[in-house]
């Protein structure tokens, strides 16, 4: 019992077996061909769960994987991935939209859709293969260059040696002697001058000078004016009295008189200060002790009257009075001090500027920054340039699997499109005429019913019928040209890629194979000087002169570590990895894009879904039923106005009248080559040759077999000249019709009410079903 429920569970649909059974099908055939998507779920689920599993195993392992952000852990790594597949895998078996999209993507990326994949899958296996050699080859010969240049320089150094070696040697054993005395000589001289010139200079000395002076004047003026003074002694006080300095000539000796004037006058300036500082602090104590009784406290204190004490205006023009006199006695005894002062800071500035060159002389005696980049530096420089190269080939490699996971999402995204335009749009794309399309005809002509077989050159162009394995047609040509240009592109940056390659491997290669294996250099060089004498100049120029030089050089350097090997291209990973790869993207995707949409089209998506599939066949086969009875009708009326108009006697005179008509070239040339003719009913052009003309030799109308088959080899025209057909009996029928064309004859008037009715039946059930 457990097992027949679960068969029954899995293997058996009620609503279908009655119907299986009367049309023999076996269960097999009725699961896996001929039932819908929505039929033995449960079995579908557990069939499409594996595949599902390994599709999206597959998926994860060519794409999802450039996206696990889980990826700084193992284990949070496993997680995200199981996570990705087994959602992935229920979705697949759930849901026959996902089933259908994924598998759409799968052979998406095989057509048209899938160009930007392969792409980027040829781009990548460039960066990883010729990409990646060249740069290896470039480091490589910039490894080679640099060696190079190690030699050179090694050699260079040792030829200046050579060549410059006395002199060198000669400067440093003797220059040093040299530098280290003229420095004790500098030091002394220096000693010597700079304080005579210090005294002929404006110093920070002179300015402390002038701030002192000018506070005791400041002090001198504030007592003036608080004492108020008698006008006399005003006068007296503010009487001029003209400098001593203002008397010389040279500025020298007028900045020492003036120094000595202010140095006598500091001495009684700073009296002053301190006085009026002293006295200041006093009363300020005073008042803080005997701050509680008011009127004593200003009795006593106020008898510390700084202005009373220290009598600061008469004391400076005491202490001016002073110092003029002063300098007047010892300028009197110094009657060419002008003179001497401008001779001495005259000697003091010539020392010192022998001074400035010998000191200039030793600035350039330190070393000098200049850029030059050792051999150290430059190799350094190249290794971290190669280094930012690599790290922006690894930067493009990781944003091409980001645009690769961009694309696929495109091609599922696409996909989803275009199966929500099959299953709600029952036009799209239906104008293909499948196997299931002629059975429907067959059934309905073993049925005695209208059916289509064959179809007109009209019908299939004016409805634009196609045949699933058909020529492509211009649209899908003009589609094609756009993944045409991108493959020459994409072709022509690979070519690029590996003609550099080669290119540059050959170059190197014979700069390797004309290389020297080590080189060596011999030289001798000797060099003598020396002094004779005697006495103590003698001698002391002989330590400074005296130089014996003498030196051999044969060096021989191997150069092995020079001579590497280029990195050869890899032919056989170009081969697999990117002209194959662009071989199938110009067949699968250029050559047959079309052919692929259109099985994906027909065989998946109708395959998964196939009640809509054939849904969509029986709406087409209506709809071409339905035209093909109603432009008859319109063809039989339009022919029986035109005869009754005489409308096709003129039309044939106009034709008979044009230039070579009836003339060899007319017969010969242009009918063989042009569609001349034109079928009566269906108003298609033909060449004459394929059209059957109506026996009587008058009328001259013409028709294409199908048609003229249609009308049982009867000329409508004459008929309708006739008045076999009217506009009441349309139609003309032998004497002795056969049955299949008694019963098409009779069902022809009813076939457009029935066929737009099945329409649109079909069309409803057809929604039905989807939305089930």
């Amino acid at each position: 019992m457990m097992l027949g429920g679960l068969y029954s569970l899995l293997f058996v649909e009620e609503y279908r077996e009655s119907r299986r059974k009367r049309l023999g099908r076996s269960k097999f055939e009725d699961i896996f061909y001929y039932s819908g998507v929505y039929d033995y779920r449960l079995l579908r689920y557990l069939i499409n769960f594996p595949i599902g599993f390994l599709i999206s195993s597959a998926l994860y392992t060519f794409a999802w994987h450039r996206v696990n952000f889980a990826d700084f852990d193992p284990i949070y790594k496993q997680i995200f991935m199981w996570s990705i597949i087994l959602i992935c895998s229920i979705t697949f078996a759930l849901s026959p939209v996902f089933r259908c999209a994924i598998i759409c993507v799968l052979c998406g990326a095989l057509g048209k859709n899938g160009q930007g994949l392969l792409s980027v899958v040829v781009f990548t296996h460039l960066s990883e293969g010729p990409i990646n050699n060249i740069i290896s080859n470039f480091n490589l010969s910039a490894h080679i260059i640099t060696c190079h240049l190690k030699l050179k320089e090694q050699m260079m150094t040792e030829r200046i040696i050579m060549s410059t070696g006395p002199i060198e040697a000669l400067l440093a054993e003797k220059f040093g002697k040299s530098t280290s005395k003229g420095r004790k000589l500098i030091h002394m001289l220096k000693s010597l001058v700079e304080p005579i010139g210090y005294d002929l200079s404006l110093s920070d000395e002179d300015k402390a000078l002038a701030a002192t002076i000018d506070n005791a004047e400041i002090l001198q003026r504030r007592d003036a004016i608080l004492n108020e003074k008698k006008e006399s002694k005003l006068d007296l006080t503010n009487e001029y009295i003209r400098p001593i300095w203002e008397k010389l000539k040279s500025k020298a000796s007028k900045l020492l008189t003036m120094r000595l004037h202010f140095q006598c006058s500091e001495v009684f300036d700073k009296g002053i200060k301190k006085c009026h500082d002293k006295f200041r602090d006093m009363k300020d104590k005073c008042y803080n002790i005997l701050w509680y009784i008011p009127f004593i406290n200003r009795a006593v204190c106020g008898k510390f009257d700084i202005l009373q004490i220290c009598q600061a205006a008469e004391k400076h023009a005491e202490a001016a009075k002073f110092c003029d006199e002063m300098m007047e006695r010892v300028m009197g005894k110094m009657k060419s001090f002008d003179t001497d002062t401008e001779n001495m800071q005259n000697v003091t500035d010539e020392v010192l500027d022998h001074l400035r060159v010998n000191m200039h002389y030793k600035a350039i005696e330190e070393p000098r920054l200049t850029r030059i980049y050792r051999l150290k530096q430059v190799v350094y420089r190249i290794s971290q340039n190669f280094h930012i190269v690599k790290m922006i080939f690894s930067t493009i490699k990781h944003l091409l699997g980001c645009l690769f996971i961009f694309l696929l999402y495109t091609i599922f995204r696409n996909s989803i499109q275009m199966i929500r335009n099959y299953l709600n749009n029952i036009d799209f794309l239906n104008i293909f005429l499948t196997p299931y399309f002629w059975h429907i005809d067959k059934k309905r002509e073993e049925a005695g019913e209208v059916f289509l077989r064959p179809l007109s050159k009209a019908e299939r162009k004016i409805n634009g019928l196609l045949k699933p394995f058909s020529p492509p047609t211009r649209a899908e040509i003009e589609a094609s040209w756009q993944p045409l240009a991108k493959f020459f592109i994409t072709l022509i940056v690979a070519l690029l890629v590996l003609l550099v390659d080669n290119f540059f491997y050959s170059i190197i290669k014979e700069v390797m194979r004309f290389s020297a294996v080590s080189v060596s250099a011999k030289s001798k060089q000797q060099f003598h000087l020396g002094v004779s004498g005697t006495g103590f100049v003698a001698d002391l120029i002989k330590d400074m002169i005296n130089f014996d030089f003498d030196k051999t050089l044969n060096l021989t350097i191997p150069l092995e570590h020079c001579h590497v090997e280029p990195t050869s291209p890899d032919w056989s990973f170009s081969w697999k990895y990117v002209i194959l790869p662009l071989t199938l993207m110009l067949l699968l995707q250029v050559v047959f894009g079309y052919f692929i949409k259109r099985i994906t089209l027909f065989y998946i998506i109708g395959g998964i879904f196939r009640k809509r599939n054939k849904a969509r066949t029986i709406h087409l086969y209506n709809k071409l039923l339905f035209g093909r009875v109603n432009s008859r009708r319109l063809a039989r009326a339009r022919i029986r106005y035109q005869v009754e108009r005489r409308i096709l006697q003129r039309e044939a005179i106009k034709e008979q009248s044009k230039l070579f008509a009836g003339t060899f070239i007319q017969t010969a040339i242009i009918e063989k080559l042009f569609a001349t003719g034109k079928c009566l009913l269906c108003e298609m052009k033909y060449r004459k040759s394929v059209l059957v003309e109506c026996p009587n030799f008058n009328c001259p109308a013409t028709y294409c077999r199908t048609c003229f088959t249609e009308i049982h080899q009867q000329c409508y025209a004459c008929l309708a000249e006739e008045g076999i057909v009217t506009s009441e009996r349309t139609q003309f029928m032998p004497s002795e019709p056969s049955p299949n064309e008694a019963q098409r004859t009779e069902s022809l008037s009813k076939s457009a009410e029935e066929s737009q009715e099945t329409s649109s039946i079909i069309v409803e059930s057809t929604q039905e079903e989807t939305q089930g």
